[in-house]
């Protein structure tokens, strides 16, 4: 356990477990915006790392509490504290156990298993999807605008293909480029509707029960009122069923639906590999690398 962070936060746990020891305290350092203690197995703590992240978890805090007891899986209902000796900001929750639905984990699953969560899967999206629009705005959730947002990937695909494409063979290069290419032809003129979605819908916030690989629930919410295709992005690692079944058991989907879904899907790989050379991170750069590699000669076949 990092000691520093430990010590940071220690204070603040003791006010709640005074004869707290370290053995019975689990630090999580794996996203970017937080870190999470586990005390007793049951009780979370999670402290932002910017005063951003904080306001972001605010507006989590006043979603979640309204959206939770609608929820057909378990999510985080977080209540946000404030500790009056360091004016921290903090969130405490019953922690959702499980492990994350990796693809790894996922090729251990029976068919029926798989299907099983898609389907529970793709009712927990109807019910995000339909929350009401002007009650998250009065919440101050991010809002992507899109009509705009094509031009946001154009501009940043410039950048993306300077830093990555010396890694990437010809025919590596031109998927990228079709890639984004046809997520612009699929956007510029044919806006969306927005709906209010997770964001961030990827392996590490799907969790799973050990014992009877059912869908134990969704965690992390980045929040914002955006293309709902976003929230299909990781569902192709799981195979074709899995997002079939998903697609069967969710709301209607325009014209372009899938089409973006493609998009945000293959910009996974794309955006870790780029981001991770940004930061000169040679150890996740090589790892990122051969996922995207990897992922192109999946999805070229």
């Amino acid at each position: 356990m990092n000691k520093n962070i430990t010590d940071k936060y220690l204070s603040i746990i003791k006010n709640y477990y005074p004869d707290i020891s370290p053995e019975d305290i689990i630090l999580f350092q794996d996203g970017y915006d937080h870190d999470v203690f586990l005390v007793n197995k049951n009780q979370a703590f999670r402290f932002p790392r910017t005063k951003n992240h904080g306001k972001k978890d605010r507006i989590e805090n006043v979603f979640l509490s309204v959206y939770a007891p609608t929820s057909p899986i378990s999510v985080q209902e977080m209540v946000g504290h404030v500790d009056l000796k360091t004016g921290m900001e903090y969130q405490m929750y019953n922690f959702i156990p499980g492990v994350q639905l990796t693809k790894k984990i996922a090729k251990t699953l029976s068919e029926q298993e798989l299907v099983k969560i898609a389907v529970d899967m793709g009712k927990f999206l109807v019910t995000l999807h339909s929350f009401p629009i002007t009650q998250a705005r009065s919440m101050h959730m991010d809002e992507l605008d899109p009509t705009l947002y094509w031009k946001y990937f154009e501009d940043l695909y410039i950048d993306i293909k300077t830093v990555i494409f010396p890694l990437l063979s010809k025919e590596e290069q031109q998927w990228a480029e079709k890639l984004v290419n046809n997520y612009i032809y699929a956007t510029k003129d044919n806006p969306y509707e927005v709906k209010v979605t997770h964001h961030d819908l990827l392996a590490e916030h799907i969790l799973i029960d050990e014992s009877t690989h059912a869908l134990n629930g969704v965690i992390d919410f980045s929040l914002r009122i955006a293309d709902p295709a976003r929230d299909f992005e990781y569902f192709d690692r799981y195979g074709s069923l899995f997002l079939d079944t998903i697609y069967s058991h969710y709301l209607s989907r325009d014209k372009y639906f899938d089409r973006r879904r493609k998009f945000y899907a293959g910009h996974v790989p794309v955006i870790n590999l780029y981001e991770s050379i940004v930061r000169k991170d040679t150890k996740m750069t090589e790892k990122y690398l051969a996922e995207l590699k990897e992922y192109i000669a999946q999805t070229n076949t």
